[in-house]
């Protein structure tokens, strides 16, 4: 493996070939080294070889080794900070005290029974910080409230973490293991709570923080007459490396590169007009396995940083019906992005986040009585498909907040997409689920004696970090983007009402639009929706 080091190191790169496409869109800097198949290739078969752009986030975060997530390469303090580590405890205790509403409702409508657990689900918990200062903050209120319902609520509470990375669980079991059987790290995948948690089976709340903006997501092009394709991606290795690296790789490794490599090149580049003679092979393509096989060699080498950097990139661009679930996903809502084809005059490029919807009717199906809280940063409709601003993130070493390129450096950076909230919504009736309330984060403190003026007395009392709080306490209140989405499983309590101020829209309004605007609109939808 010594011999692979040497050779990524001093190896060079590759000049993509671009095909520039005319698609008049407002964002078509996000379209990046786009490649073509040749003349009358299935656009179909892509997806027999290539990761498409969600796989490829998929494999970058979650890869078995590789991943920046499950290799426990996150940082949580260098790479990006959260509101529940930031303002650290009581941005916990905030929540805390909206479930503890919750709670008393529920045993008030008789949904709760007295000997029946409480459960607060936290899915994709990074490091337990949430879980300690809610924890540490309902132990504080049962021992020196005046409220007897305290008492009552930590003897019914178990907070349960899930998560998809085993390494991160780690650290939450750590963490929080000072509070014993009320505490517990499990296994889960966001996207499947079905497959953790029994259908009916949890009464409590299901909660959420910064999650689905790390979910995967499907890079689509919506033009103005509403033609939908999805991105695919094209990793290689140059040939200058691959001659240096071939001999180092497993047999096993190497064959199946190979082997794919004559395959998408024969199948889907080579021109097979003998008049017109194919490219000149300067890259070894790699398959969705080849990638995985490389990212598991490059980890086990010294000097990944540098070395998974070589890898290059490239997209390819096919008609969106080649994927079934996304399609429908194009025809259900078509309405919505008419709408915003409709008002732009322009098309784009967007991230459909159909993981968001699976997380939230896994949720819903799990409660038997309760509540959802998500809280992240996102919009509505009308916010997640404008593109007044950049709407996939990057976190980590090297990464560009502006024009973030997903290419750079994979697996070293965290990877986001803003939260598509009415979509989350809208998804969640389908399972009993009612949005309550949709608005600004700071909401979580309405209601609640919380105090975000002062340094928490558990914190270092020093300046730096009274200044650090004062200045994520002020982000709380003026980052607009910053979201919560409080819903309610039917019969739960009729009563309940979040006290929340500043509720924001979760549909579109079309009030606004002219005759011809809404011809225009007709005629997309219609188009999607096939």
């Amino acid at each position: 493996m010594l011999r692979l080091v040497a050779a990524l190191a001093i190896a060079g790169t590759a000049s993509p070939t671009l095909f520039a496409a005319n698609r008049q869109l407002l964002n078509d800097w996000d379209v990046r080294n786009e490649i073509q198949l040749a003349p009358g290739v299935n656009p179909a078969l892509v997806k027999d070889y290539f990761p498409s752009f969600y796989d490829y986030l998929d494999m970058v975060l979650f890869h078995p080794t590789a991943g920046y997530y499950s290799s426990g390469r996150v940082d949580f303090t260098n790479h990006y900070r959260t509101f529940p580590g930031a303002l650290a405890p009581v941005f916990g205790h905030m929540v805390a005290e909206q479930m503890f509403r919750m709670w008393d409702g529920m045993r008030k409508a008789g949904t709760l029974g007295p000997t029946e657990k409480f459960t607060i689900a936290e899915f994709g918990a990074g490091d337990g910080a949430m879980a300690e200062s809610v924890l540490d903050y309902i132990d504080q209120q049962a021992a020196t409230s005046k409220d007897p319902r305290w008492r009552e609520f930590k003897q019914q509470v178990v907070y349960a973490c899930y998560d998809r990375s085993p390494a991160l669980s780690e650290i939450q079991r750590k963490r929080n293991s000072r509070f014993g059987p009320r505490f517990e790290a499990r296994q889960g995948d966001a996207t499947n709570p079905s497959a953790t948690i029994a259908r009916g089976s949890l009464k409590g709340v299901i909660l959420s923080n910064e999650l689905p903006d790390c979910f995967s997501v499907y890079k689509v092009i919506l033009d103005v007459s509403g033609t939908a394709e999805i991105a695919y991606t094209v990793p290689s290795v140059p040939n200058d490396v691959w001659a240096r690296i071939e001999p180092s790789l497993p047999a096993a490794a190497r064959n199946l590169i190979q082997k794919d490599d004559e395959a998408i090149y024969h199948k889907l580049f080579a021109d097979k007009n003998p008049q017109n003679p194919s490219a000149p092979r300067d890259r070894v393509y790699l398959s969705r396995a080849g990638f995985s096989a490389i990212l598991g060699a490059l980890n086990a080498s010294a000097n990944y940083e540098n070395n998974v950097k070589l890898l290059q990139f490239q997209e390819l661009y096919v008609p969106a019906t080649v994927l079934p679930e996304l399609a429908e996903h194009l025809r259900q809502y078509a309405r919505s992005y008419a709408y915003a084809l409709t008002k732009s005059g322009k098309g784009m490029v967007t991230y459909i986040n159909l993981g968001e919807g699976k997380f939230i009717q896994g949720a819903g199906a799990a409660l038997k009585a309760g509540y959802v809280i998500t809280i992240d940063y996102g919009s509505n409709w009308e916010g997640t498909l404008g593109q007044e601003f950049d709407h996939l993130r990057m976190y980590g070493p090297g990464s560009s907040q502006s024009h973030a390129d997903p290419y750079h450096s994979p697996t070293l950076n965290d990877m986001t997409t803003d939260v598509n909230f009415s979509h989350i919504a809208a998804e969640g009736k389908s399972v009993g689920l009612q949005a309550l309330y949709y608005g600004p984060q700071h909401s979580l403190q309405m209601g609640t004696p919380i105090d975000l003026d002062q340094l928490p007395s558990s914190r270092p009392q020093t300046p730096d970090q009274t200044a650090d709080f004062q200045q994520w306490a002020g982000l709380f209140y003026s980052w607009e983007a910053y979201k919560v989405l409080i819903q309610q499983k039917d019969k739960t309590d009729a009563a309940y009402r979040y006290p929340g101020e500043a509720a924001e829209a979760l549909t579109i309004s079309e009030n606004g639009l002219s005759p011809a605007e809404r011809q225009k609109l007709a005629d997309i939808e219609k188009k999607l929706g096939r």
